[in-house]
This record gives structure tokens, sequence and C-alpha cells, in this order.
């Protein structure tokens, strides 16, 4: 088998497994956690996720390569719905700016009130008790949630913005851009089933942004910034354990 050959069964192998396979082991698995919410779980449950997600995206790049994945330059006739038109593009940062401001006013808040030692309710954190089964709380759990946090921010734009992306667009597939932006925004929902269709169809909302920014800048390196922030913010919102709860 040639290399070009062998390179084309690991895309299509990947992308199956993308598509079909991790949606359906995290739901069973987060099920298996939320029934069972204990700290070893929680790592346990974290260290599956950046392994797989490491390994997914080592396959992508080696069958791929890199600048494919972390770099886009589409023809304006590709997307005349946003490169020809200036109010779509300030529509879209505009509600990036507002999405940017969801992340850092929160954190910035956080960070002050630390430094200034002022009380904090943790109010933000009532917002997100039905996922208490999965977000951490020890030590040890919120060091193993940051490197998740920047593995996702890292591997999951490279593999469903990359990725995904260039398979539905760029090659095998050769779909229109427009459709295939559509269809990796779907995929990246379908990994977030565990938080219900509401939590799934927010997600593929955020992919689309991801994306969207992703073909403005032509470089992926601005959705892992913002993907790793979203998810680390939680480290600010979520009250530490206390000793009490610890033990």
């Amino acid at each position: 088998m040639s290399y070009t050959s062998a390179a084309a069964l690991a895309q299509d192998l990947l992308f199956l497994f993308l598509l079909v396979v991790t949606p359906i082991w995290d739901y069973r698995d987060t099920r298996r956690l939320k029934h069972n919410p204990s700290s070893a779980g929680k790592i346990r449950h974290y260290k599956t996720l950046c392994a797989w997600l490491w390994t997914s995206t080592a396959l992508a790049l080696l069958a791929v390569g890199f600048r494919p994945l972390f770099s886009i330059s589409p023809a304006p006739d590709e997307a005349s719905w946003l490169f020809e038109h200036a109010w779509v593009r300030y529509l879209i940062g505009g509600v990036l700016a507002l999405f940017v401001v969801s992340i850092v006013l929160p954190s910035a808040v956080a960070i002050w009130k630390k430094v200034m030692k002022r009380p904090r309710k943790y109010a933000a954190a009532d917002a997100v008790k039905s996922l208490g089964y999965f977000l951490p709380a020890t030590r040890t759990e919120r060091h193993w949630y940051a490197f998740l946090s920047v593995t996702a921010g890292i591997c999951e734009e490279t593999l469903f913005r990359g990725f995904v992306l260039h398979y539905l667009h760029a090659f095998p597939l050769s779909l229109n851009l427009t459709l295939a932006l559509l269809i990796s925004s779907v995929i990246f929902g379908l990994q977030h089933l565990y938080q219900g269709a509401g939590g799934a169809t927010a997600t593929a909302l955020v992919g689309l942004l991801f994306a969207l920014v992703f073909l403005l800048t032509g470089n992926l390196l601005a959705s892992v910034v913002l993907h790793s922030a979203l998810d680390l913010r939680m480290l600010l919102v979520l009250r530490p354990a206390t000793a009490e709860e610890v033990v």
C-alpha cells in the first residue's frame, strides 16, 4: 500500500471514528460518570478524553499534514455570503465580541476579587450544577481539568475545524464550503450529547462561530485560544472544594 492510499485510509477511519464512535462512547461513559461521580471517576474520564484527543490529533497530522489543518485560504466565491458582504462580517464580529466578553468579564471579576480578597458568591456556578458530576472540585481534579481544557482547545480545533472541515471540503468529499462548515459544526455538537439536545445544539453553534473565525483569520490559532479560554474559565467560576468536602 502506498503512502497516499494509506493516508487516505487513515483519514476515512479517523472521520468515521469522530462521526460515530466518539459520540456514542462519550455519551455512555459520561452517563456512567453521572451515576457515580467520584473523584477517581472524574480523573479517569479526563485522562481518557486527553488520550483519545491527542492520539486522534497525531493521526490527523500524520495523514494530512500541519499546514492543511492549521491554515485555510478559501476563494471568495466559495463563501460569497461571508466574503462579499461587509455587514455579515460586522455581524459575526459583534457576536464574537460578545462571546469574548462573556469569557473575559467573569474571569476578570473572579481574579480581581481573589486579588482584593473580596468574598465571592460563585453565582455563576449555580448555572452549571447539572454538569457537577463532570466538573472538577478537588485540587487534583482541577489540575487534570486544566490540562483537559488546553487539550480540547488544541485538539478539538485541529480535529473538528481542521481535519473534519478539510475532509468534507478539500479531500475526499469536496463539498461546498458552506455545507462543510455546517456539517462539521453538527459533528462537533454530537460530541456533547451528554449535555442533552440543548447543550449539543449550543455547542454546534459555538463550533460554527469558531469555524467562521478560522475562515476569517485564515489560521486556527485564534480558535484554539478562544476554545481553551472558554473551558478554562470554569476553574475561576467554580468554587474549589473545601477540606471537609475533599474528605
